[in-house]
C-alpha cells in the first residue's frame, strides 16, 4: 500500500482567533469538480428566483366556457 499525503488544515477556536489543532483534510475533498454538476446546481437552484409576469394576475385561470354539468351531451357551452 502506498502512502497517501493529505493535507493537513487548521482546527480554530470558536472566536477564531486561536488554533487548537490540525486534522487530516477528507479525501473527499481532493476530488475533482465536475462543470456539468456545478451547471446543474447553479441552473435548478436559480430557477427558485424567478417571479411569474403576466398581463394579469387571473391570467391561465379564467376560461370563455362554462360547463353544464353531466348529462347533456355537450362538453362545454360558450359564454
Amino acid at each position: 500500500m502506498s502512502a497517501v499525503v493529505r493535507p493537513q488544515i487548521n482546527v480554530y477556536s470558536e472566536t477564531g482567533d486561536n488554533t487548537i489543532g490540525k486534522h487530516v483534510l477528507p479525501a473527499v475533498f481532493k476530488a475533482p469538480i465536475r462543470p456539468d454538476i456545478v451547471r446543474a446546481v447553479h441552473t435548478n437552484i436559480s430557477k427558485g428566483n424567478r417571479q411569474p409576469y403576466a398581463v394579469s394576475s387571473k391570467a391561465g385561470h379564467q376560461t370563455s366556457a362554462e360547463s353544464w354539468g353531466t348529462g347533456r351531451a355537450v362538453a362545454r357551452i360558450a359564454m
